[in-house]
């Protein structure tokens, strides 16, 4: 039997490849892991389902204060 065109798994397979692809240009552009972080939560706002952006949205922020946190600088008196 022969089939046309791209099958469900081929379409789903391209998509993600784009994916990829959009990551790799958002690292060769040389961002920061707070940089990162900001773009996973912008990301996170754009989904549709409002419980999943809840969800990822409030880890990322959890997140992003650990990396606040650490680049406190200590100071012994």
């Amino acid at each position: 039997m022969k089939s046309y065109g791209k099958t469900e798994d081929d379409i789903q397979t391209e998509k993600m490849i784009q994916c990829r692809e959009i990551v790799r240009e958002i690292i060769e552009f040389g961002v920061s892991e707070e940089q990162k972080l900001q773009i996973i939560y912008l990301l996170s706002l754009e989904l549709e389902s409002r419980d999943k952006m809840l969800g990822i949205s409030s880890l990322v922020k959890g997140q992003k204060q650990d990396v606040k946190d650490n680049k406190k600088i200590l100071t012994i008196d």
